[in-house]
């Protein structure tokens, strides 16, 4: 049996080591572009509350944030409904803020149907809510 030489050993260790360094990077790959196709959302539309929205009396008025995946679901849902909504951002905005700590703060979003006050998204409880009130969405049957 031929034994390696010292150099060789040396070698053989180096290439062992460099093997993890490389698998660990492709690792970070795959993760990081795993995490950018995870990232990729429909785009909806913000509908933000102005004096004029206001006047015209949505069904549904929104205190949530930029970076809130319950509102992104909240406003997808609203768009797909037909449900007349605004929102205010409970970060960005002066009457958010302030309708937002007079509304108790917690969670986000915080969803204002008529007499109601809803804390999360639920769409059984927001059909609830609008049922209640006589509010049909335009597209439902």
């Amino acid at each position: 049996m031929i034994e390696p030489t010292e150099q060789q050993s040396d070698s053989a260790n180096k290439e062992t080591r460099a093997l993890p360094k490389r698998s660990g990077l492709a690792f970070i790959i795959v993760i990081f572009f795993g995490l950018i196709f995870l990232s990729q959302r429909e785009t909806v539309n913000t509908v933000d509350c102005s004096p004029a929205l206001i006047a015209s009396n949505p069904d549904v008025i929104m205190l949530g944030a930029w970076w809130c995946t319950y509102c992104y679901q909240a406003k997808k849902y609203f768009q797909r409904n037909d449900i007349h909504y605004c929102e205010y951002d409970m970060e960005n905005t002066t009457i958010g803020k302030r309708l937002y700590q007079q509304h108790g703060g917690g969670a986000v979003p915080i969803l204002l149907i008529g007499k109601y006050q809803l804390n999360g998204f639920s769409e059984q409880q927001i059909e609830t809510a609008l049922a209640s009130l006589n509010i049909k969405p335009e597209n439902a049957e």
